[in-house]
């Protein structure tokens, strides 16, 4: 082979590298951030309060596919929450189909998954304390 057959070579390898780079931002699991002041931001904060006034609200927010350690898990930050008083949202994002949170309450943080339900409403899929 010529020199040049090489650097056709080389050029198309790397074309081809550069390619499939740039269609690696295409992840659909990557972080997508959203406004505190969005409706999902504002709705995901109305649950956070709720649950500062009760835990009873728990069981009307929380998603049919927790699991059962999941739901103690939410029930004990929901405690933390409700000793706290006030909570605040620190920040969001969209992550593939599922919209992660984290609240400030006192001088605790919590990370919360959520995910879109049938009515257009969010349920509590998860907590990360």
């Amino acid at each position: 082979m010529s020199s040049t057959q090489y650097i056709l070579i080389g050029v198309a390898v790397v074309g081809i590298a550069i390619f499939g780079f740039m269609r690696s931002n295409e992840n659909e699991y990557a972080e997508r951030p959203m406004a505190l002041d969005s409706a999902e931001a504002k709705a995901a904060l109305a649950i956070f309060e709720q649950l500062t006034q009760s835990t009873n609200a728990l069981a009307e927010v929380i998603s049919p596919k927790a699991n059962p350690m999941v739901q103690q898990r939410l029930l004990r930050s929901a405690n933390q929450l409700q000793t706290a008083g006030s909570v605040e949202l620190t920040s969001a994002h969209w992550t593939g189909d599922y919209l992660k949170i984290q609240i400030q309450a006192a001088e605790e943080s919590h990370w919360f998954t959520l995910e879109q339900a049938a009515d257009d409403g969010l349920k509590l899929l998860g907590v990360q304390e």
